[in-house]
């Protein structure tokens, strides 16, 4: 008889968000019916208790566009634990400037925020050989031209260098740590970003890798 392949699990995330400036519940009203139609879906939170071993352990990834300023030690224990147990973690723009008082944190992703112009721009792409950038071909958006300190490239590849007159910056990345993985991008600030269907591609590529799927699931892109 014939052998019916099986469609892919569906990845579960849970959205991080709080209720600041970057507006995280219109982003998220953007973003997941775009990803629900793609077999990822998102549950939207701003309470950081959701951050504990009995609620993450419901989700396949961690999404976090938010700017809360500190993390309880029991938080972030849970969500170290999570990352390095095996999950993935998906942080976006703002949330290099997330839990300021967490350095294990600022580690897990790649580096923290320091400061920001805006422009419209493209990247200049990097490790095309990573399975995120196969068929990914970049996009141009308006956006906070944002540069990053307290780099931490142990185990980190970068994937996109937004590039000025003062040089490369580190602008998408992913990191490995424990059994877990980490993708970053910088883009992201308001609707203009997350409107933009190369933004969407990119962010489904990120988290389908940092589940341990496969990223070419999803489609090709070049704007």
């Amino acid at each position: 008889r014939a052998v019916v392949a099986q469609p892919p699990a569906r990845i579960k995330g849970l959205f991080l968000g709080d209720n600041g400036h970057h507006q995280p519940p219109l982003r998220y009203r953007q973003l997941a019916p775009v990803l629900a139609n793609r077999g990822i879906d998102l549950v939207y939170s701003d309470r950081l208790d959701s951050l504990n071993r009995e609620t993450l352990k419901a989700y396949d990834t961690l999404v976090v566009f938010a700017n809360h300023g500190e993390i309880a030690p029991d938080q972030e224990q849970a969500l170290i634990e999570f990352v390095e147990g095996g999950k993935g973690l998906v942080p976006l723009h703002c949330a290099t400037y997330c839990f300021l008082n967490s350095p294990k944190y600022i580690a897990l992703v790649g580096a923290q925020f320091q400061r920001h112009g805006t422009g419209v721009f493209r990247t200049e792409l990097s490790s095309l050989d990573h399975p995120i950038m196969k068929g990914f071909r970049g996009f141009e958006s308006w956006d906070e031209t944002y540069v990053h300190h307290k780099h931490n490239e142990q185990g980190r590849t970068v994937l996109e260098y937004r590039t000025d007159e003062n040089g490369r910056e580190p602008w998408t990345w992913v990191r490995t740590q424990g059994r877990g993985r980490v993708f970053y991008t910088a883009w992201g600030h308001d609707e203009r970003t997350w409107s933009n269907p190369g933004f969407q591609n990119l962010v489904e590529r990120g988290i389908r890798w940092a589940v341990g799927g496969d990223p070419s699931v999803a489609a090709a892109f070049a704007d």
